[in-house]
């Protein structure tokens, strides 16, 4: 048989043909390994992420049980409860039942036998195996879900044991309320439809998103996945499973323990979650195995070509960031451990977002969202570019950047300054917004084992999230006394309405002295809190996180009457007094309530207006409109008003011509910040502050400059006609016997 013979041209068909059949098998094998990679590494950031998140509501709801705890042991008074009486103990639950908290359905006292007290006058006995707190070596218990025997609530209770000589005498609880609790710690989200469950010890859900389930536990209907019942979860360590939900469907449940109670957090993540994440990953496998296909009709050198093109865009995919074209979290993780590992230099880690990105999203749409945060990158990538540091981002809003540093002090130093830089460049963008920052160090004597870049960039997030909800502080550092940062802030907050109660706050005067004559004019009247616990404390020290909690108005009203009662006893006794200046802190933002209130006090003591001046800030949250109408109202009664810190805020001269204050109080910094070590202030500063001056005077307004110093100072503001100074160089704040004193000689 005669062979039949193969063109040249078929041959080089055919042999294309094979190469790229060849080509396309290796191109295919190589897309599925990539594609796998990449798919676990998704999948590995994910569950890295819900494990983050899991952690972080852990300690939102031992942060929540802790505050409850220590709510309780508030009550606790060794004069009632070191020598148990029961109907002692039953009398004081009752007078102090009001002192509560909100989320406290009642305070309770039980016996050994089981007799409760109530703060609510109810007696009642119940088996005494339901309370913990009468177990030996609880001290501090916390219960299950239990059922008020009397309004039917779902509860928990807090239980503290109560010891007579040796043994238990009883125990001191509190009811909590569930939902009370549940809001206390808010929704916790996880996808679309997911949320956070909670076991107590026994099984029975504390917290789920159907509020029906509430006090029951759940089986699963197929015994294989019996092991994610809630009762075995429940007496099982931390693990990950994976269950069948009651529709039927699979779901990852992660869990953590509560230290504090030894109750079970536990988060649902729907296998069509995982799903989502391998979408954007299987529609690039199919891409792939088109483009193949077209390889298939090509030559040779085409797909070696595109073999490169490929391998570019794989190590694209797997480094950098698609949006800002930043090291992705995973990358940058990696660098900075390379750069930390065996190295003995310090290290300064800061992790980077906007406030409210969520609001910023959801209002201007993803697109204008996407190109805020490539300006972001931009942004921070520019400003940190001369100082070596590495930056990646993360989910969303986040980013992370690491610079080896010299020291701490002078990390900061630099850190503030840019950040200052940073705040005037971004706000001319189009979109307002707000970056806040979270900062941790690395020193060369930590423990490697435990000083990570993964637990750098945890304590970062932690400092971060403690000014979540503080408006005027843009950064925290994470560090030892962060924790006893917040205990403190915490112990003060439980503590405040005592020590008003107490009369622990004290009025300082400090006077206000003609430049004339230098005479007294005036006084300042200053609160300080002379704490049991923590000494005399300055302002500084509370009033942020009183007005943060809204405790300042209390405040502001306490020192009001203290200066009234002041100023009548001097009148009555017919010495001579100045008038006082009282602060308006920036919490009052009704005018109508709050000249109420301030009349109602005014009228109990017999005392002329003009000796009373009212400070208001120019950085108050009113609005000029609100600030005008509680003006006039003042000068409606006689007072008058001064503007305080004027200068230090942004609409000064505008608001100068809608305001009609009486008085212009100039901040200290206008000093401060232009005066030498001799005392002088600079001539840049002269001038501007006679041009300040000056438009005061045509504005028929009185001066006043805080913060006076030196002799230099006073003889310029003297010198520019200022009408009075408040400062150091006249007087510190003085008690009342010396503030009577003062009047005596410098009047």
């Amino acid at each position: 048989m005669k062979k039949k013979n193969i063109t040249p041209e078929k041959a080089k068909l055919i042999s294309t043909f094979l190469v790229s059949i060849v080509f396309m098998t290796i191109v295919l094998s190589l897309s599925s390994v990539y594609t796998s990679r990449m798919l676990k590494d998704a999948e590995n950031e994910y569950f890295d992420s819900i494990h983050t998140t899991l952690d972080s509501y852990t300690k939102i709801i031992s942060l929540k049980l802790n505050d409850y705890i220590h709510s309780l042991q508030v009550f606790y008074t060794d004069k009632i409860f070191d020598n148990p009486d029961s109907q002692k103990i039953f009398q004081f639950i009752n007078e102090y039942a009001y002192k509560m908290p909100e989320d406290f359905f009642e305070l309770y006292y039980v016996l050994p036998d089981g007799t409760i007290f109530t703060s609510d006058n109810f007696q009642t006995k119940l088996d005494s195996s339901n309370h913990l707190g009468l177990v030996e070596g609880n001290d501090i218990a916390v219960s299950g879900l239990r059922i008020h025997p009397r309004t039917g609530d779902k509860i928990f209770s807090i239980e503290k044991s109560i010891y007579k000589d040796g043994k238990i005498a009883g125990a001191l609880g509190a009811s909590i309320f569930i939902n009370k609790f549940v809001e206390s710690t808010t929704d916790i989200k996880v996808g679309e439809k997911e949320s956070y469950m909670l076991l107590d010890k026994k099984g029975y859900f504390l917290v789920h998103p159907n509020p029906e389930i509430i006090g029951r536990t759940y089986e699963p209907a197929d015994k294989k996945y019996e092991n994610t019942s809630t009762l075995q979860m429940a007496k099982n360590p931390a693990s990950t499973y994976i269950t069948q939900t009651a529709t039927g469907d699979l779901a990852y449940l992660m869990t953590a323990k509560i230290p504090e109670s030894g109750w079970t957090l536990s988060l649902k993540i729907s296998m069509n979650d995982i799903n989502e994440i391998y979408k954007p990953e299987k529609r690039n496998e199919i891409a792939i195995i088109i483009v193949s296909i077209i390889f298939v009709l090509c030559l040779v050198f085409a797909e070696a070509k595109l073999l490169d093109f490929f391998q570019k865009k794989q190590i694209i995919a797997t480094v950098y960031d698609p949006l800002t074209n930043l090291w992705t979290r995973q990358r940058f993780e990696s660098e900075a451990a390379r750069m930390m590992r065996n190295s003995r230099a310090k290290f300064m880690l800061i992790e980077a977002d906007i406030r409210g990105f969520k609001f910023i999203n959801q209002n201007y749409g993803e697109e204008a969202a996407d190109k805020l945060i490539l300006y972001y990158s931009k942004a921070l990538s520019k400003h940190i570019h001369d100082y070596h540091a590495i930056i990646g981002r993360g989910f969303a809003d986040h980013f992370y950047i690491l610079v080896k540093v010299t020291s701490v002090h002078r990390a900061m130093t630099l850190f503030k300054d840019l950040v200052e830089d940073f705040n005037k460049e971004i706000k001319n963008y189009e979109i307002p917004f707000f970056p806040k920052f979270g900062i941790s160090f690395h020193m060369p004597k930590d423990d490697p084992k435990n000083s990570t870049i993964q637990s750098l960039i945890g304590q970062a997030s932690f400092a971060k999230s403690t000014i979540k909800d503080n408006l005027l502080t843009q950064y925290s550092i994470y560090n030892s006394k962060l924790l006893e940062k917040i205990n403190e802030e915490r112990f003060i907050e439980s503590h405040m309405q005592q020590a008003l109660d107490a009369h622990e706050f004290f009025v300082m005067y400090q006077p206000k002295i003609s430049l004339v004559n230098d005479k007294i004019v005036g006084a300042e009247a200053l609160v300080r809190w002379n704490s049991p616990k923590f000494g005399l404390l300055t302002p500084d020290k509370f009033i942020p996180l009183f007005e943060r909690n809204g405790f300042i108005t209390k405040l502001d009203y306490y020192v009001y009457e203290e200066v009234f009662k002041f100023i009548q006893k001097k009148l009555l006794k017919n010495e001579e007094v100045v008038p006082i200046s009282i602060n308006m802190s920036r919490n009052h933002n009704r005018p109508e309530k709050f000249m109420h209130d301030f009349m109602e006090i005014f009228t109990k003591y017999s005392i002329p207006a003009h000796l009373i001046q009212i400070e208001i800030l120019e950085r108050s949250v009113m609005d000029n409109t609100t600030l005008q109408d509680v003006t006039e109202m003042l000068h409606k009664e006689g007072f008058s008003v001064a503007m305080d810190d004027f200068g230090s805020g942004e609409s000064s001269l505008n608001m100068l011509t809608k305001i009609p204050v009486d008085v212009l109080k100039f901040d200290r910094e206008f000093l401060n910040a232009s005066t030498d070590a001799e005392g002088k202030i600079d001539k840049k500063s002269e001038k501007f502050i006679r041009i300040l001056i000056s438009l005061s005077k045509n504005l028929d307004k009185q001066t006043v400059f805080e913060g006076v110093e030196t002799q230099a100072q006073r003889d310029f503001l003297r010198a520019i006609e200022c009408d009075q100074a408040q400062g150091f160089f006249y007087s510190k704040p003085l008690s009342e016997q010396d503030f009577v004193q003062f009047i005596k000689m410098h009047s």
